[in-house]
């Protein structure tokens, strides 16, 4: 055991004293976050503090003076307000980090959310002309480095389906005198893969390889883009591109986004106050910049707007039109690299996102008009 011991102490010894050049030799920044992470945690013990912070990035900018920056650097870059800094916070700095020419890099990202036709004309029509948001989503989506199109892609036995609740394919809490209505909330009862949790009850929408869950034919798609699929087990939903609702399963946009390189995330499509809406929020919680473009969406109801943009709000997410989105890539797109000063007020952004998202277990069930309408069931 002693041995062991010792044997992982000098390899630590070791890497402390490797450069930042030599631990990014053979990837990119991102891929050794974990290496890096433990070469700056001189005591070990989880995460960096203030002076082990400015140990990091006085590496990582030589020819600036840190020291006076530390404290805005760890209230930047703290993300779960702690006072300090973890592993998940040093690798959303270093998936725009440069280590060849300590710059840190800009890409964006069009992320489009369930431009599927059940959620157009079919089980889930939207009340609000759908329709209209797909000629602003094809004349933008060409600006953006790279185009994300995320699906819900369901079995035909899901948990969220009022359908496979009527028919006792769903373990609930509550008793079953009848069956559910649309848009009724149930507790799903725990399981060997997630905790228990309350889920809305929909009409059954984008199952797998049907064509209600295609993507609607008027939405220009291209071979470059690329596809996340969500809620893809029977068991959990997924409003959000990048996890599940119990945050169990990583659908795989995280890594996608970092080896691509992207650092701003543009979210749109269906609908706003939910899986765009939780999109936007997990994004920012991951470090990414993240923005949704308001008129390229549609809402479930437009009842719930003012609290999705105050919860988008406080995440740090900001709410724009295609319009300013568009200005605001193309200016990206002509200067690829970013201040220190703008990373840290880009990173500031989103460190309440965490916070904001884990209090939206109760809007999980909150999809449902005031009074008791069916907002967007047609």
């Amino acid at each position: 055991m002693g041995g062991k011991c010792c044997t992982e102490r000098k390899g630590t010894q070791r890497l402390r004293k490797q450069s930042l050049t030599s631990l990014f030799a053979n990837g990119v920044a991102y891929a050794v976050s974990a290496e890096v992470f433990q070469k700056y945690d001189a005591d070990g013990n989880g995460t960096l503090e203030k002076n082990e912070l400015q140990a990091f990035f006085q590496d990582a900018f030589p020819f600036e003076d840190q020291a006076a920056k530390a404290d805005a650097m760890i209230d930047a870059i703290d993300l779960d307000g702690d006072g300090k800094v973890g592993l998940n916070e040093v690798r959303a700095f270093l998936r725009c980090y440069d280590p060849s020419s300590n710059n840190i890099k800009m890409k964006t990202a069009l992320i489009i959310i369930d431009v599927q036709n059940d959620f157009i004309s079919g089980s889930l029509a939207n009340q609000y002309n759908a329709l209209e948001i797909l000629p602003i989503i094809n004349g933008m989506r060409d600006k953006f480095d790279v185009v994300v199109i995320s699906m819900d892609w369901h079995p035909h036995e899901h948990c969220s389906f009022v359908e496979s609740c009527n028919a006792g394919s769903v373990d609930i809490e509550e008793p079953k005198s009848g069956d559910f209505a649309p848009f009724t909330p149930v507790t799903l009862k725990d399981d060997a893969d997630r905790a228990g949790h309350k889920q809305m009850l929909y009409p059954r929408h984008a199952v797998q390889d049907t064509e209600g869950g295609a993507c609607h034919k008027d939405l220009v798609l291209k071979s470059s883009d690329d596809y996340i699929y969500k809620g893809t087990t029977a068991n959990i939903d997924s409003y959000s591109a990048f996890f599940d609702n119990c945050k169990a399963n990583d659908t795989g946009l995280t890594a996608m986004l970092e080896e691509k390189g992207v650092t701003h995330g543009y979210c749109c499509g269906l609908v706003f106050d939910i899986c765009v809406k939780s999109t936007a929020l997990h994004g920012a919680e991951m470090g990414f910049r993240m923005t949704v473009i308001e008129d390229a969406c549609k809402p479930l109801s437009r009842d719930n707007d003012e609290a999705t943009r105050k919860e988008l709000g406080d995440a740090g997410v900001a709410i724009v039109s295609a319009a300013d989105a568009v200005r605001e890539v193309e200016s990206i797109a002509a200067n690829k690299n970013c201040t220190w000063n703008q990373y840290l007020s880009n990173v500031s952004r989103g460190k309440h996102a965490q916070r904001v998202h884990g209090q939206l277990q109760k809007p999980m069930s909150s999809h449902v008009q005031q009074g008791g309408g069916q907002p967007g069931f047609m």
